[in-house]
């Protein structure tokens, strides 16, 4: 089946030949909350059908159940999003958001393969190289350390470690993706989303020629009257 770029997915690309602890803790509580709304009847039917004639190939990959898909749909919100029925264009999203939250390592070297060079390419334009996949590289640190299961139980039990991203910055968390849009563009806009903050950052941190010791400001003269005083004069 062929998607424009409007419906693309991350496997449209790939087609193959071949306190950030607190953080987590807090995102881990706040999914955990959230009522797991069952999927309307309808949309359960069409991601099983979606499953087997679309992503069959996929799932054996990362050995994924329909149950699996169905059940990550239920947790990211799939049954209380508007227009839920986008889900059975981006059903290879799915399948791959749920290996990537099971910590299925042939799905996250997939996702940074896909599309890791094209994220240090965005971030390298808009930083310097250096830095620009520095933060990539971090970007994609996060994004797993928020999103695996495995790796948030680790993290609930070990004791706080220093945060990486930038303060106010929530990571991105795939156990919150709902398949309505393709992978790729929900991470691309999260990856922009904090590359604008880190740049706020660091243009808040840079000196200002008003704050510098060294600077030298001119003098305005004071403004002549030419009133009945100046007159008078």
């Amino acid at each position: 089946m062929h998607h424009d770029e409007s419906n693309a997915t991350l496997w449209d690309t790939l087609e193959a030949p071949g306190d950030a602890r607190a953080t987590h803790a807090r995102t881990a509580s706040h999914v955990a909350a959230a009522a797991c709304t069952p999927l309307h009847p309808s949309i359960a039917a069409a991601v099983r059908t979606a499953y087997f004639c679309e992503a069959g190939e996929l799932a054996v990959r990362y050995g994924i159940s329909a149950d699996d898909v169905i059940q990550h749909l239920e947790r990211a919100g799939l049954g209380r999003a508007p227009r839920a029925e986008r889900c059975i264009s981006n059903i290879r999203c799915a399948v791959h958001a749920a290996a990537l939250v099971r910590g299925e390592p042939q799905a996250w070297a997939d996702l940074i393969t896909a599309l890791g060079p094209a994220f240090d390419r965005a971030c390298a334009s808009r930083l310097d190289r250096t830095r620009g996949i520095q933060f990539a590289r971090r970007f994609w640190a996060d994004l797993r350390d928020s999103s695996t299961d495995a790796v948030l139980a680790e993290a609930a039990a070990a004791r706080p470690r220093a945060a990486r991203r930038p303060r106010g910055v929530r990571p991105p968390d795939l156990r919150t993706f709902p398949a309505i849009r393709p992978l790729r563009h929900w991470l691309a806009e999260r990856l922009l989303g904090s590359l604008e903050v880190e740049l706020g950052r660091a243009a808040s941190c840079a000196p200002h020629l008003d704050s510098d010791d060294g600077a030298r400001t001119l003098r305005i003269p004071a403004v002549r009257s030419f009133g009945a005083e100046a007159k008078a004069t």
